[in-house]
C-alpha cells in the first residue's frame, strides 16, 4: 500500500508529482471541472500534467476526495487514466461522489478509507436554449448514463438494472458497503477522514440525498462511539 499523504496542511486541490523514478502520485481534492467560483480539476489541466510524467513511471497512486462536478471533464479524466500504461491504485481518502466515482473506476485497484464514502447518481447538466437544444442534451445524458452503467458493471459485476436503480436513488455507500457492492476492493485506516468527507460534501448543491454532516467534530464523536460499542461488545463476548 502506498504511504498515506499528510492531509492536514495540504491546500492544493490538484497535483501530479513523481515520488520515485517509477512511482507517481495524483491528488484530486476539489470538484471536477470549473465554474464561476472555482477552477476545479479540468480535463485539460489534468491531461497537461499527466503528460509531463516520465515514461519510467510504472505505478500511479490516485488519491481522491471530491464531490464530483462536470460529467464531461470527469469522463475525459477517467479515459486519460485508463489509457496510461502504468498500474493505477485509487485511494478514496474522503469521498468519491458523482463523476468522481467514475474517475476511480479507471484504477486497477480501489482502496477506500475506513470512514470514506462513494456516491453514485444519474448524470446531470444545465442547458440554456430552445426545446431542440434541451432534447439534444437529454440524448447526450442518456448516452453518458449508458457509459456509466457499463463502467460500473465491469467493475462490480452488478446488472445494469441494479445499477440503474442505484443511480436513480442517488446511492451513498460507506466503506463497508462500497466493498460489499464491489465498488472498492478493500479499505485502509486514515486519520481526518471524516473531516475530509464533511468538507467535500458541504456546499454541494447537486445532491438530493446528501447525508447530514453536522460537523467534522460530531462525525468524529459518532465514529468513536461506534468503535467503543464494538470494543465493549467484543469484551463482553470474550468474558462469557
Amino acid at each position: 500500500m502506498g504511504k498515506l499523504i499528510e492531509l492536514k496542511n495540504h491546500k492544493k486541490p490538484f497535483e501530479i508529482k513523481n515520488k520515485t523514478e517509477t512511482t507517481a502520485e495524483i491528488l484530486i481534492y476539489d470538484q471536477i471541472g470549473e465554474d464561476f467560483f472555482s477552477e476545479g480539476v479540468t480535463a485539460k489541466s489534468f491531461t497537461e500534467e499527466l503528460n509531463k510524467l516520465p515514461k519510467s513511471i510504472k505505478q500511479i497512486d490516485l488519491r481522491v476526495n471530491s464531490p464530483g462536478g462536470s460529467v464531461f471533464d470527469g469522463v475525459s479524466i477517467y479515459q486519460r487514466i485508463k489509457d496510461h500504461p502504468a498500474k493505477v491504485t485509487a485511494y478514496v481518502d474522503g469521498i468519491a461522489a458523482s463523476i468522481a466515482s467514475i474517475i476511480i473506476m479507471a484504477a486497477d485497484e480501489i482502496i477506500i478509507s475506513d470512514g470514506g464514502m462513494i456516491m453514485i447518481h444519474r448524470p446531470m447538466s444545465g442547458v440554456f436554449g430552445n426545446a431542440g437544444e434541451m432534447e439534444r442534451m437529454i440524448d447526450i445524458l442518456d448516452k453518458i448514463e449508458n457509459q456509466m452503467l457499463s463502467i460500473y458493471a465491469k467493475k462490480t459485476g452488478l446488472s445494469r438494472a441494479e445499477l440503474s436503480k442505484m443511480l436513480s436513488d442517488e446511492t451513498w455507500m460507506t466503506a463497508e458497503e462500497s466493498i460489499g457492492f464491489k465498488f472498492a476492493d478493500k479499505k485502509f485506516e486514515a486519520k481526518d477522514t471524516l473531516h475530509l468527507v464533511a468538507s467535500a460534501v458541504e456546499g454541494t448543491k447537486w445532491f438530493k440525498n446528501k447525508p447530514k454532516m453536522k460537523s467534522s467534530d460530531a462525525l468524529v464523536k459518532e465514529k468513536l462511539k461506534e468503535l467503543t460499542n464494538k470494543a465493549n461488545t467484543f469484551l463482553n463476548n470474550k468474558d462469557k
